[in-house]
């Protein structure tokens, strides 16, 4: 088998963070756990056991039929109560370990000698195949803080990120649940209580680490969500991370141009997996390197890995540089988000790249003459590929401004992570911090922000202190761009106060790619624009997100081909199933609703026009437009972006109407 020699090289150095999904767990004998759509259709049968309201149950058996695992969990949660809830989850997750559990995968998965091994399952599996690795739980944040100075080859950590069943208080199950671990689209507003910490550690050990995903299927879009928002923060610079999948179960271009993962196949589940994983424990420490032995505790309690591979595997971000070997460990100390270096890196090419002299230049122009610019596009639109087209006509003179998204993130740690420098715990020198570093460079300088939601007060008090600055006499001029992609964008365009630097800025939103440029685009992966680029653009809308999604795969580029592929996508299905859930989670029902808006559009009628809406986002069309499923035509009409999102959300309806 040909190994990776970056993955090989990874796990002889302990460095590798095995991420475990659901398919690992209930590979271990068929039937002793439910899959996640198990488990809640023996809750919807509960609820009617309980004699609870016929329509709850109805919705719940909805919610189940149209895939929306985590709506049904939190309304079988609501109406049952905690106590009753918690019971069923005992009844159908604890287990004994059977005599003939086949614990192969789990042994060779230990056999790789992690130090830390991560699972957003429930149960004891893991605990079956390795004596004395400790569990640690997304609340205990003593044992997270001690994490890196205190695991080894030898003293393991199992790290249950959504909780485990002998501690129901920690599960995540529900949407809600989600949301209060990891955010949900407007984390400005949030506050996550004793999450904070898990969260916080969950990005310190991607940024430091690959990771090795085994069980997972990565169809759930909110997981794809969380990997790209990560990897847009460090602009793609860290190391690869690897999945082990069954042959033909996922397209090597679904991982590896969006998600900086590489694809590793095995003929089959069970022993052939373990097979792949023993393979690579002695590429990486030689054949005489033994697996560890099952522990010998009597009859184990065995909680159920409560999830398919499809839902609970929900979350893998990735940020920044590798650091030094966790195998020489550093002494404990609290939790900050990560730093990112001020002084210029290396500026990435962002696929699809196509230069954009005229957009480049304007936008140039508008800095050099007005000094503050706001970029902001739909969703993948293409903004950051132009902002660092831009950045590269001040050579040096650049700074990349990256806000930490951290939930209840202090002043001294907001001030640390834009400076790089663990000194700087004060927006004053902060500001001074940035000062010094512009002038010594000299003449003018750029600050590149690249907003990802976080703190709302910290944001305005930087905007305060920032207009402050470029108004104040300067030994160099001062230029401000920001980009906000997606919903952030629109969400920064209404909401800084009127005192920040932010709120009279230019603003400019980046247009789709036109005819020429998906020509161009083609021209240069050799796939003949000449003949292909009017199918291509009218089957994408000009899109960037959907032109990469097309090229990381392979097939023909007629039209119709285009449409079938795309129609199935990761990115259309996923960018529909979100704004859905979110509606759902949010309350947005009637005209409110991005369902609304759809239906209107399926049926051709007429919904709200953009241009009015001045892409306030409590309005569904301009929820939709950020998600970069619907786009204003030429006469100014909201319309479905292409085919494909109009085919993918006739499916996508029909199965939350439970009509297939």
């Amino acid at each position: 088998m040909n190994l990776p020699r970056e993955l090989v090289e990874a796990v002889r150095r302990h460095q590798v963070v095995p991420f475990v999904g659901a398919g690992v767990s209930m590979g271990v004998k068929r039937g002793l756990f439910p899959s996640w759509k198990q488990l809640l259709e023996g809750l919807a049968e509960r609820l009617e056991q309980e004699a609870l309201p016929e329509p709850v149950v109805a919705e719940v058996r909805k919610c189940i039929a149209g895939g929306d695992f985590l709506t049904a969990a939190e309304l079988g949660f609501k109406e049952m109560g905690a106590f009753r809830f918690n019971r069923f989850l005992r009844e159908r997750l604890r287990v004994h370990r059977p005599a003939d559990a086949e614990l192969s995968v789990v042994r060779a998965l230990w056999g790789l000698r992690p130090e830390v091994m991560l699972t957003t399952n429930y149960d004891d599996v893991l605990l079956w195949g390795q004596e004395g690795a400790e569990p640690i739980s997304n609340d205990q944040d003593d044992e997270l803080h001690l994490m890196d100075a205190e695991a080894s080859p030898d003293a393991p950590r199992l790290w249950y990120l959504h909780g485990t069943i002998h501690r129901l208080s920690t599960l995540i199950l529900g949407g809600a649940d989600y949301a209060r671990l990891y955010g949900d689209g407007t984390q400005q507003h949030g506050r996550y209580s004793h999450y904070t910490n898990a969260l916080v550690r969950l990005r310190e050990w991607i940024r430091a680490r690959p990771f090795l995903y085994v069980g997972f299927s990565f169809s759930d879009p909110y997981v794809l969500k969380q990997i790209e928002h990560v990897l847009g923060i460090t602009k793609g610079r860290h190391v690869p991370s690897f999945a082990l999948m069954k042959k033909g179960s996922i397209e090597r271009g679904a991982l590896w141009p969006r998600y900086n993962i590489q694809l590793i196949e095995y003929e089959d589940h069970g022993p052939p997996l373990a097979a792949c994983l023993n393979a690579l424990s002695r590429a990486a420490f030689g054949t005489g390197i033994p697996a560890p032995a099952p522990i010998h505790r009597g009859p184990a309690m065995g909680p159920a890995a409560a999830s398919d591979a499809s839902v609970l595997e929900l979350l893998t971000f990735r940020s920044g540089e590798p650091r030094a070997s966790p195998s020489q460990p550093a002494p404990a100390a609290p939790p900050q988000p990560a730093p990112v270096p001020l002084e210029s890196a290396p500026i990435p090419l962002d696929p699809p790249h196509v230069p954009r002299e005229a957009l480049e230049h304007v936008y140039a122009h508008i800095l050099r003459h007005r000094h503050r610019l706001v970029l902001f596009a739909p969703e993948d639109g293409g903004e950051e590929a132009i902002a660092r087209r831009v950045a590269r006509q001040y050579g040096e003179r650049v700074s990349w401004l990256e806000p930490p998204n951290v939930p209840d993130c202090t002043e001294a740690d907001y001030c640390r992570a834009l400076a790089g420098d663990n000194r700087v715990t004060s927006f004053d020198a902060l500001v001074e911090h940035l000062r010094q570093r512009a002038e010594g460079l000299g003449r003018e300088h750029l600050f590149v922000l690249r907003y990802e939601w976080g703190p709302l007060g910290h944001l305005d008090t930087l905007g305060k202190h920032l207009r402050r600055w470029m108004e104040a006499p300067s030994k160099v001029e001062l230029h401000l761009l920001v980009v906000g992609g997606g919903a952030r964008g629109g969400w920064l365009l209404h909401n800084v106060s009127k005192s920040s630097v932010f709120s009279d800025a230019v603003k400019r939103e980046v247009p789709d790619f036109t005819v020429d440029e998906v020509w161009q685009l083609l021209d240069a992966a050799d796939l003949d624009g000449e003949r292909w680029a009017r199918d291509v653009h009218e089957a994408t809308g000009g899109h960037p997100g959907l032109l990469e999604e097309l090229l990381a795969g392979a097939g023909a580029l007629d039209r119709k081909s285009v449409t079938e592929r795309l129609a199935r996508s990761p990115w259309v299905r996923g960018a529909l199933q979100e704004r859905l859930r979110e509606d759902e989670r949010n309350g947005a029902s009637g005209t409110r609703s991005c369902r609304f808006v759809l239906e209107e559009l399926l049926a051709g009628r007429p919904v709200n026009a953009l241009e009015p809406l001045d892409y306030h986002l409590e309005q569904p069309e301009v929820r939709l437009y950020f998600s970069g499923l619907v786009r204003g035509d030429e006469e100014g009409r909201t319309v479905l972006r292409c085919r494909a999102v109009e085919l993918a959300a006739r499916d996508e309806l029909a199965r939350k109407d439970g009509r297939s």
